[in-house]
């Protein structure tokens, strides 16, 4: 084998000529196309995964700012109580009888607020409609 090797670097001998295609840039465009394709999957990942995990974050960060004594609550656990005490990291909440401390991430949504008085909001409501009942039942006299 070694002769043949030798052989076929002498000057002028008949070596079998390499049949492998020349390049000519096809690998630039090779990493081009990865290139592009990393891209897209990294932009897919952020509009998937990390801008929809940033919003909610920011609406529990809103919901946690805004929490205050008297507030009901919904616990993950499905435990719904009214805030009586609100430390740095955990609050207090009375179900019940019972008092129990939680942590701040263990609060999924705030049913009702102190401020919100939602049967004065649903009898305004009902207020409107039934005058809106009684002005038609005028206007077809």
């Amino acid at each position: 084998m070694l002769d043949k090797i030798v052989l076929a670097a002498a000057p002028g001998s008949t070596a079998p000529q390499s049949t492998a295609p020349a390049a000519s840039g096809s690998g630039d465009t090779g990493i081009l196309t990865m290139i592009i394709w990393l891209v897209v999957i990294v932009a897919i990942f952020y509009f998937l995964l990390i801008f929809p995990q940033r919003r909610q974050n920011k609406t529990f960060e809103k919901m946690m700012s805004n929490l205050k004594r008297g507030d009901t609550v919904v616990t993950i656990g499905g435990v719904i109580g009214k805030v009586t005490d609100i430390k740095n990291n955990t609050v207090k909440i009375r179900t019940g009888n019972t008092e129990m401390e939680v942590t701040k991430r263990a609060i999924s949504s705030v049913i009702k607020s102190e401020g919100t008085d939602d049967s004065k909001a649903e009898d305004s409501k009902n207020g409107k409609e039934e005058s809106k009942d009684s002005d038609d039942k005028t206007e077809s006299k």
